[in-house]
């Protein structure tokens, strides 16, 4: 039998380097993973705050305001920001009876926005036998998500 001097240690360190390889690959993976759970759960997140500003504006409706504009014109609106969440709505009046709301959700962080989501909600006036006005969705078109290219 020849003798191999050497050879165990040399597997050895080829298994060792190897296994070394492997964890942080899975390290790299986990962090990664981790990295797109959380960007995920802030997109959603702003969606959900885009559309409460948007719902907020469809309940506290400006009758006066909204009444003086003329189609094609754009009111923007910019509430208090909630940290890390900001929100902006602009209501452009498309018809004589017709707005679109447009509720923006923001996350920033250290002065940028990292993430951006819109939610556009299509609305009509009515007005009642008082003559009071109110808005109702436009039932063939809730709202729907904006995506900006």
């Amino acid at each position: 039998m020849t003798a191999r001097r050497g050879f165990v240690l040399a597997a050895a360190l080829v298994a060792v380097v190897l296994i070394a390889v492997l964890v942080t690959g899975a390290l790299f993976v986990t962090g990664q993973e981790a990295h797109a759970t959380e960007t995920e759960l802030l997109e959603t997140r702003a969606a959900a705050y885009a559309e409460r500003a948007a719902l907020e504006e469809m309940a506290q409706w400006k009758a006066a305001k909204c009444d003086s504009l003329r189609v094609g014109a754009v009111i923007i609106e910019s509430s208090p920001a909630d940290p890390p969440f900001e929100s902006t709505v602009y209501v452009t009046r498309l018809d004589s009876a017709v707005f679109l709301i447009v509720g923006e959700g923001r996350v920033a962080s250290g002065g940028n926005t990292r993430i951006r989501r819109r939610i556009a909600i299509s609305v009509r006036l009515v007005r009642d036998a008082e003559g009071a006005e109110r808005v109702l969705r436009v039932s063939e078109q809730a709202w729907a998500a904006l995506y900006q290219m």
